[in-house]
């Protein structure tokens, strides 16, 4: 298994991991499958963290791992959706008003239409979709590897993306989770909190490996009753195609996994 699939996988997982807990949702956290999986990149890789995937192995093997699957959707709700709760959109991090939230969106969709993909069910910086994408560089400059020019290219694509989006405000939703956390009474050591944690961890050895510096300033969310923009717009309600409910795909087209044909 090469490291470029090894880190698409995680990608894909903590993708997962920030959606709506649906039964679909949780039964890909439930598979026996899964923790083994996570254990063989353990042991297979030389480029990823082996306490983290050790780590999360062991606790998607415990009886800890979903409990009661209803409480999982309640502190989702709490933790993400609800007054004060933590948005899960770059934009809330980044922008003052709303021609940077427009900017910032249009960045993101620029890299997803150069890679053929958009998003389907979620905002384009949703961070669920923004992780989606990592996962599908990853698998395509695992497919690239005999192709230098294609591979110069995700690879490009990789380490901006990273640098401009996700490690710059990924750090601040962190802190913003935990903080949360203590305000609704969901601990740092639930399902949540235990994945962003490791996301940060992932993070840091990526921006390690790409040799680009991981977000530690003040970013901080924005509630709408903040927005500058002088007409009352929240970048929750930014327009940006189709964001209607449902969860099973982040993207219309996507990258496979190893051995499969490109779509």
């Amino acid at each position: 298994m090469s490291e470029a699939s090894m880190r698409g996988g995680l990608y894909r997982v903590f993708s997962l991991a920030f959606l709506y807990p649906s039964p679909e949702v949780v039964d890909v956290f439930r598979d026996p499958e899964l923790p083994e999986v996570l254990a063989g990149f353990a042991t297979a890789s030389t480029s990823l963290e082996l306490a983290l995937v050790e780590e999360m192995a062991a606790y998607l093997r415990s009886a800890e791992f979903p409990g009661d699957i209803a409480r999982l959707g309640s502190t989702y709700h709490a933790l993400f959706h609800l007054e004060r709760g933590v948005p899960l959109y770059e934009a809330m991090y980044r922008g003052a008003h709303e021609f940077q939230w427009v900017e910032i969106l249009a960045d993101l969709n620029g890299f997803y239409r150069a890679f053929g993909m958009e998003p389907a069910r979620e905002r384009p910086d949703h961070l669920s979709v923004e992780l989606e994408f990592m996962y599908v560089l990853a698998l395509k400059e695992m497919r690239a590897r005999d192709d230098d020019e294609h591979l110069r290219v995700t690879q490009d694509a990789e380490r901006a993306f990273l640098r401009d989006h996700l490690a710059v405000w990924v750090p601040a939703l962190a802190r913003a989770v935990r903080r949360r956390a203590r305000e609704v009474g969901a601990g740092e050591g639930g399902f949540y909190g235990r994945m962003l944690a490791w996301l940060e961890r992932f993070l840091e050895r990526e921006c390690a490996r790409w040799g680009v510096p991981s977000g530690t300033g003040g970013l901080a969310p924005m509630s709408c009753d903040d927005a500058d923009d002088g007409g009352g717009t929240c970048p929750w309600s930014v327009s940006c195609g189709d964001v209607s409910a449902g969860y099973s795909r982040t993207f219309r087209q996507w990258a496979i996994p190893e051995g499969g044909a490109e779509p």
